[in-house]
């Protein structure tokens, strides 16, 4: 009997235990068939919101008022859209040396020079002063451009079409002018009172250091030379040309302080700026000069002095 009522007890549990197993599915089931009809509810309203908005507001188009601009402003607000070309010297610069040249008249050679060649000229001063960096110089660096500026307006009647580009030309002659300034500024910085063999102001003998004493030497040498070539050059050179050739580097001689760097190709160009003539027959000039030039040396090392007149 008591395993009887064991069996039907453990029966019942089981029954009930289903029972509230379905239970609880059915009261999940309803809850999330209640919370879809309220979404649902949430979102007709929601759209019933929308379009009630949509209606009340209505945007209008509006035009907007069209401008007439004057054409010069449209021509050029597109001509400075165009990049500006980097090229300042060109083909109108050299043709504007060559027809400043040509000019007799004062008022058209001002007219030319400020239409076609001031701005080229200008430019090169500055790119020519800015690569080289020349650190010596009384005035501002703008100043000294202009001062270049001035020396390549003196020698733009130096220029001749065909023997060469007019931008090489007028470069070589503002770098000239660059470096003749900054050495010579250089040498006013470093200004010195020579040390000499005779009493000095107070009354004492001092003794002139070796390498001072050759520099005195050489440069009374040449004074002495330069005087000999001024009044016997006639005699040694008889044509024209050879004569230019000869001047042209006696003149050299006579500017040598001024001069730090003997460039032979520099100076060849130099001479023939100045003589006009071809690279044979300065070579042909110098040759017949230092057979003289030996003679000259010679008597100086030996008398001390060089005999002028012959």
């Amino acid at each position: 009997m008591i395993n009887l009522m064991k069996k039907k007890n453990s029966k019942t549990k089981k029954i009930n235990k289903s029972k509230n197993k379905k239970s609880i599915l059915k009261a999940a089931v309803t809850k999330s068939k209640k919370h879809k009809k309220k979404m649902k509810k949430i979102k007709f309203s929601t759209k019933k919101i929308i379009k009630t908005v949509e209606k009340k507001v209505v945007v209008k188009d509006v035009e907007t008022p069209k401008v007439a601009l004057p054409e010069s402003i449209l021509v050029d607000s597109v001509a400075t859209e165009k990049p500006k070309s980097n090229i300042y010297f060109t083909k109108e610069t050299e043709d504007g040396i060559v027809e400043y040249n040509k000019s007799n008249d004062a008022k058209e050679k001002d007219r030319i020079y400020n239409e076609k060649i001031r701005y080229a000229f200008e430019k090169i001063a500055e790119n020519v002063y800015n690569t080289f960096k020349f650190s010596y110089s009384d005035v501002s660096p703008l100043e000294v451009q202009k001062q270049a500026i001035s020396h390549m307006v003196a020698n733009i009647d130096r220029y001749e079409m065909g023997r060469g580009k007019a931008f090489s030309y007028f470069s070589i002659v503002a770098k000239n002018w660059f470096i003749l300034d900054n050495n010579n500024t250089y040498r006013r910085f470093t200004k010195h009172v020579e040390i000499c063999e005779h009493p000095g102001d107070s009354g004492e003998f001092v003794i002139e250091p070796e390498h001072r004493k050759k520099e005195t030497e050489m440069r009374e040498f040449i004074k002495l030379m330069v005087e000999y070539w001024d009044k016997n050059v006639g005699r040694h050179f008889t044509k024209e040309r050879d004569l230019s050739i000869a001047n042209a580097v006696i003149e050299i001689f006579r500017n040598s302080d001024r001069i730090d760097m003997f460039n032979k190709k520099a100076l060849y160009l130099y001479i023939r700026d100045i003589a006009n003539c071809q690279t044979q027959h300065i070579t042909k000039v110098i040759n017949k000069m230092q057979i003289t030039q030996k003679i000259i040396t010679a008597e100086y090392l030996t008398k001390g002095t060089v005999t002028v007149n012959i």
